[in-house]
């Protein structure tokens, strides 16, 4: 199954282009949807890369505390940002909590369908400007916006999944153990069940969330437009992505 490959954008872990995708109308179109994590340490070199890109939209979903510990490295590049926090805490932060990747998705589109809407709207009215939907790890908020998306515009389950599920080998290593020395510091212990929340992406929990929107709304559209998605937004949405 053919999914989305890293882009090595310096200072990133996790920079993707979904394009490529197989969907029912056809392929995602590359170049206008990015996926990432962090973008607090791109420098020169990763700023350059992101203009050769024709990134015009940021779209953050980390909270404000992230944002301003590790604020995004875009000055001098002409783009949007636009700040669409999906619940206070990182992932990660939820680690002393003992909450579980299944339980953190069904609290992101149950608890904040406004805040997945918004951002997929945003994604939508792109139009000629690039878009990058990032949080800290590109993983767990990221992940669900994207799948969301994807699912949407009738991109194949299997490719949606197998594309979450691509995260892990991307966080693993430095990224990974980074991050686990700096929530360290705060007291919260390194434990097996801490680094899958941090840095795990198994398809069974994406494949939940996906179950979760299925068996209340029928299907990931008829969701997002209960949710206060409108059609007209649905339809951009998929001429954006989707080409023959």
């Amino acid at each position: 199954m053919e999914t989305s490959t890293r882009i090595p954008i310096p200072g990133t872990y996790n920079f993707r282009d979904v394009g490529g995708l197989p969907a029912v109308g056809g392929r995602v179109r590359e170049g206008v949807l990015f996926r990432s994590d962090g973008l607090h340490r791109l420098g020169n070199e990763g700023r350059a890369q992101l203009r050769r890109l024709g990134v015009g939209r940021v779209i953050d979903l980390r909270d404000e505390n992230e944002a301003a510990v590790m604020p995004d490295d875009l000055d001098g590049l002409d783009v949007e940002v636009l700040r669409l926090p999906v619940f206070e805490g990182s992932g990660a932060s939820q680690g002393a909590r003992g909450i579980s990747l299944d339980a953190l998705y069904h609290r992101i589109v149950t608890q904040h369908t406004s805040v997945v809407v918004g951002a997929l709207r945003e994604i939508a009215g792109a139009s000629e400007r690039s878009v990058v939907v990032h949080c800290t790890a590109g993983k767990d908020r990221t992940g669900v916006v994207v799948a969301l998306a994807l699912s949407a515009v009738g991109v194949h389950r299997d490719a949606v999944i197998e594309d979450y599920a691509r995260t892990e080998a991307n966080l693993a290593g430095e990224w990974l153990e980074q991050m686990v020395a700096l929530i360290g510091e705060n007291g919260i212990p390194d434990t097996p069940e801490l680094r899958v929340l941090m840095g795990g992406s198994p398809p069974e929990a994406i494949e939940g969330m996906l179950y979760t929107v299925e068996r209340t709304h029928g299907s990931t559209r008829e969701y997002l437009l209960a949710a206060g998605l409108a059609l007209h937004e649905l339809a951009a949405l998929e001429g954006l992505l989707i080409t023959d």
